[in-house]
């Protein structure tokens, strides 16, 4: 590997570590889910977290065992998966910093081998690990379709049937641009994170057939069902997650119309960036 491919990224031993949002993180695997991990956080953050298609789910596809390489190219550590069982299904997910240092971005690459095998694919990855703050046992998910062909792939087997009783899809419909803004108060400082500051995700709406959450509190994970599109041999979809770490805000009323501003602007610039084009 040439020294200068790997900009922000290192190689300790055995380990490849970045720089980032005033800590050092490492990428590596945890309760079966793979992405950067930090110490004093609850779980990954950018994390895959599972596979999913017509009649079926794997809530652990993205571990050691199915992990093929890992390096680092052009600033971003690559690292490809071929889970078992999955019709020669090849997952490749790069991080690589952006946004100055800010912004950490996740962009996800699905191929395969095989034809008429995977219908309405889902990777699933979440931004933020799940918070330690005290939930009902069982509580209710709220998913957001992209489309009405998403919406019923709730419905379609993928999902269990313990799941589907605390499950509700919403309508179909896309969100005016302040819908799509998180409330302020929801990004800001949260003790499970570690974070000074605030932590803003953003995925394009394109991109996600689904996402699902409790929309219990702010701290919970989304969970984002990338791509929702059958994938046949020859055909390659790609997408992508970033985390923003924000300077520190306060609570009053004024920090919190100004943090709003600034989230627009980032969900602004990300939605008129270039789709990646190559995960490679």
């Amino acid at each position: 590997m040439r020294e200068a491919d790997l900009k922000g990224w290192r190689r300790v031993g055995d380990r490849f570590e970045v720089d980032w949002a005033d800590a050092v993180w490492t990428f590596g695997f945890a309760e079966g889910r793979a992405g950067l991990l930090r110490e004093g956080a609850s779980g990954p953050f950018l994390a895959l977290v599972g596979l999913a298609a017509v009649g079926r789910r794997d809530d652990a596809a993205f571990t050691a065992d199915s992990l093929v390489d890992v390096d680092v190219v052009h600033g971003r550590l690559l690292a490809t998966f071929e889970p078992p069982g999955w019709h020669g299904l090849t997952v490749r997910a790069g991080w690589g910093p952006c946004r100055d240092g800010r912004g950490m971005d996740l962009e996800i690459q699905a191929s395969a081998d095989s034809v008429g095998e995977l219908r309405r694919l889902e990777v699933m990855a979440e931004a933020r690990p799940k918070s330690l703050v005290a939930s009902p046992p069982e509580p209710r998910f709220m998913v957001v379709p992209r489309d009405r062909v998403a919406a019923g792939s709730s419905y379609d087997g993928r999902e269990p049937d313990a799941l589907l009783a605390r499950l509700m899809t919403l309508e179909v419909a896309r969100p005016s641009p302040d819908e799509a803004l998180p409330d302020p108060g929801g990004v800001a400082a949260d003790p499970d994170l570690g974070f000074p500051g605030a932590f803003h995700e953003i995925a394009h709406p394109d991109d996600v057939a689904r996402d699902i959450s409790t929309q219990l509190h702010a701290a919970e994970p989304i969970r984002y069902a990338f791509f929702g599109h059958d994938l046949e041999k020859g055909v390659v979809l790609r997408g992508r997650l970033r985390g923003v770490f924000l300077a520190e805000w306060g609570a009053t009323g004024s920090e919190r119309e100004s943090l709003r501003s600034v989230l627009r602007l980032e969900r602004d610039r990300f939605f008129a960036e270039p789709p990646p084009l190559r995960t490679d």
